[in-house]
């Protein structure tokens, strides 16, 4: 799937919201520190194309699998196991990038952002993660986009408030949509889904207020799903399913 538009190029476009809301604000330019393009440095390792060397661990259980798929205009795209599992054992597939340092964002600027495809309906019974680092829970931060039951969210803690904010949109499968989460300063927030060909924007950005302070997620930054594990379905793992591309990460801390 071709991408025309990355987090660093997408941010010159001044947005203005609906007749009730004030202009919406953009995203600052900034720093990517990892993009994946759906292509593998080897067998086992999603490629890191921001030049910084974040190559992504592939683990994979219950005879799931992650792969890099050759789309009809030859670029690459990540695809993770199809359907969805309720009732172990459930096939599982994850990504973990190497180094996780430079994605703890602190006080600082930063967008998650990804191409999503939704290759079958999903489940109703389960929750499907794109891109997380930290967990949901008192005391743990936490930056998070997820697609459960088809709608695109994302979520910011700092351990002791969060921030939880929907698109008001749901995926159709078999069509490619991009989604960014951003912190565009200590208190304001952002979600936005555009067509990751044209770049056009599917719906007016929503945004919401919460007074964060530092996000110092721990653990490890996780692709596709929480963790890989024989004893859980998809209600515990929140796998993924369908094809993922262009997953970035970038930030600003001026």
């Amino acid at each position: 799937m071709t991408f025309t538009r990355t987090i660093i190029g997408f941010v010159s476009a001044v947005v203005v919201g609906a007749a009730a809301t004030p202009a919406v604000a953009v995203p600052p330019p900034g720093e990517i520190e990892l993009r994946y393009q759906g292509d593998l440095a080897d067998a086992t390792h999603v490629a890191d194309s921001s030049g910084k060397g974040l190559h992504g661990a592939i683990l994979t259980g219950g005879g799931g699998t992650v792969s890099s798929v050759t789309g009809p205009d030859g670029d690459h795209f990540l695809r993770f196991p199809g359907g969805s599992c309720v009732v172990v054992p459930c096939p599982q597939g994850i990504v973990r990038p190497a180094n996780t340092v430079t994605l703890t964002p602190g006080d600082g600027r930063f967008v998650i952002s990804a191409d999503i495809r939704l290759t079958e309906p999903p489940s109703a019974a389960a929750g499907m993660n794109v891109f997380q680092f930290g967990a949901a829970g008192a005391g743990v931060s936490q930056w998070k986009m997820q697609v459960d039951s088809g709608t695109p969210s994302c979520r910011w803690s700092d351990g002791s408030e969060f921030v939880l904010l929907p698109a008001d949109l749901k995926l159709d499968v078999g069509r490619w949509y991009r989604v960014m989460c951003i912190r565009l300063s200590p208190v304001l927030f952002q979600i936005r889904v555009h067509d990751p060909v044209t770049g056009r924007q599917l719906l007016p950005p929503a945004q919401r207020t919460g007074r964060l302070q530092d996000i110092l997620p721990s653990g490890a930054v996780v692709i596709g799903g929480k963790r890989i594990s024989a004893t859980q379905s998809d209600i515990d793992t929140d796998q993924f399913h369908g094809d993922l591309d262009n997953i970035e990460f970038g930030r600003r801390e001026d």
